[in-house]
């Protein structure tokens, strides 16, 4: 890993830091350690290096270069530490860096102090992400942009994750789970009504529950209640083919690997929560548990309902048993039952989520799958 500092003659504007960009993104990390007129690039590649020269070549900038001797200057931590906040930048496949990116950012006079590149994917690139932490400087500057970076995540189908650059720094957390239409690709009450012949209207429940028009605990009652008489076989059938989401197995490797402790905290039943548990190696799970009478569904669950007021509640309720701050603690979900454990958490973040619960949760991921999870957290790939 060589480290090359380049001087320029002339600080880089936005405009020129824009199309900059693409061969910055390149490099393992950039530090801008004395503001427009610096730049440090870190990189095992010496075509990175003459890319970026040759980038610079053409803006008309006269530049001189050296090698440094330390080696030091992309370690994640000395990132997080000249910088208040950290913009995540996730992606897709075939997907071009958003030429906007830089203007948005000097719109809200918010300083670029470094980057690193979290993924070995390049922009445009078929096959694979592009996974960029941005260091900037002021926090507060930062989260007055929040709805102009939302819009422009939109508008060109990718993912920023805004968070405080201290939410970054490596250490054990808890990390709890949603698990329909989060963990799986599916809603396990709107299966199993499916098949009692059901499935339209409690869909139709369902959706508007997780949308947030409903409350919560009565229309699981009321979808309950359609379900009584099923036959339990039915149960079987459905956790035989639980979809899970793409990318959950590998997360959970990883989360495992790194020391972190892992929960789902379901609305669902807990039969399905432990089919998922068994396959991706979850520590616990908390969910509905299902009352059957005569091999028949009674309509009812047997304890009390896990809603949104019962999931925070677990969250803290586990953290402090496992010694872990709260701080520390990562929410993932999709629907409205889930906002006040997103918001309870250290770091929440809306999965895929429905619009209410994308624009309320602090970070939120519609693009990536659940794998980009790990680059929120600053994991490299």
């Amino acid at each position: 890993m060589t480290t090359t500092a380049f001087s320029l003659s002339t600080p880089l504007n936005p405009a020129a830091l824009q199309r900059l960009l693409p061969a910055l993104v390149l490099a393992d990390s950039v530090r801008f350690p004395t503001g427009s007129e610096r730049l440090e690039c870190r990189s095992e590649s010496d075509d990175t290096r003459k890319r970026l020269a040759a980038q610079l070549d053409q803006l008309g900038v006269s530049w001189d270069s050296r090698v440094l001797p330390v080696m030091g200057v992309g370690d994640p931590s000395s990132l997080y530490q000249c910088a208040d906040a950290v913009l995540t930048l996730i992606i897709p496949p075939a997907v071009q860096l958003p030429p906007d990116l830089i203007a948005t950012l000097a719109q809200g006079d918010v300083e670029l102090r470094a980057l690193r590149r979290l993924s070995p994917g390049e922009p445009g690139i078929a096959e694979r992400e592009l996974a960029v932490e941005f260091y900037l400087d002021d926090w507060s500057r930062c989260t007055l942009l929040r709805e102009n970076l939302q819009n422009l995540a939109s508008r060109w189908e990718l993912d920023l994750t805004l968070t405080a650059s201290d939410s970054k720094r490596p250490r054990r957390r808890l990390i709890a789970f949603d698990m329909d239409s989060t963990l799986i690709q599916c809603e396990v009450i709107d299966e199993l009504a499916r098949r009692a012949g059901v499935g339209e209207e409690v869909a139709e429940v369902t959706a508007r529950a997780m949308r947030g028009e409903l409350d919560f605990r009565e229309s699981f009652r009321e979808r309950m209640a359609k379900l009584r008489g099923l036959d339990a076989r039915e149960i079987d059938e459905v956790g035989i083919h639980l979809p899970l989401m793409p990318g959950a197995r590998a997360l959970l490797r990883t989360l495992r690997a790194q020391g972190h402790y892992t929960a789902i905290l379901s609305g669902g039943f807990d039969y399905f929560a432990k089919k998922v548990q068994s396959q991706i190696g979850v520590n616990e799970v908390h969910a509905n548990h299902l009352q059957i009478i005569d091999q028949q569904l009674t309509g009812d669950v047997d304890g009390e309902i896990v809603d949104a007021d019962r999931k925070v509640l677990l969250l803290r309720e586990i953290a402090a048993r496992e010694g872990i701050a709260m701080d520390d603690t990562v929410a993932v979900g999709d629907g409205a039952n889930d906002l006040p454990m997103l918001a309870t958490a250290g770091l929440g973040v809306a999965f895929h989520a429905k619009p209410r619960v994308r624009e309320s949760a602090p970070c939120a991921i519609n693009h990536g799958t659940l794998e980009a999870l790990l680059y929120v957290l600053g994991v490299p790939r």
